[in-house]
């Protein structure tokens, strides 16, 4: 007859086997990648500040300081020759209507055109450009209108 063997584990046991899902090892880590990427944009954006400042507003500095010390220059100017204009037509007035008697420059037939004294009173757009070619006035209206 035949004599019954059971297979026993060798003597210490077998050895350890792996049984779960096996994963390749990851390059980096993810609080690597994070960490690298807030680094990155950290260095990128003092980068992009530096530039901003150098290239955008010391030059827009530099011209609103120039704009700035240049008004009272430019408005004095323009004040002038607005006053300058008004002479001019004022004159313009004296040589046109000297025929007509009784007629004084500023007034209509002697009475004042504005009845408050001592407050000033900003000639209309026509009035203005009166004695002035159509074109090259309303031209130059359009050109206040466009800058002021």
């Amino acid at each position: 007859m035949s004599s019954y063997h059971q297979d026993m584990p060798p003597k210490g046991g077998y050895a350890p086997f792996e049984y779960a899902k096996q994963y390749k090892p990851r390059w980096i880590k993810g609080k690597w990648v994070f960490l690298g990427f807030a680094v990155y944009t950290t260095i990128g954006l003092q980068l992009q500040k530096r530039y901003y400042y150098n290239y955008v507003t010391l030059p827009e500095l530099e011209n609103r300081e120039a704009n700035i010390a240049l008004e009272p220059l430019l408005l004095a100017e323009n004040n002038r020759l607005f006053l300058k204009q008004l002479v001019k037509n004022r004159e313009d007035e004296k040589k046109i209507m000297k025929d007509v008697p009784g007629w004084v420059p500023g007034t209509f037939y002697g009475e004042p055109v504005f009845h408050q004294k001592g407050v000033y009173m900003k000639p209309s757009r026509e009035e203005y450009y009166a004695h002035t070619d159509y074109d090259k006035g309303y031209y130059r209206h359009l050109m206040e209108r466009h800058y002021h």
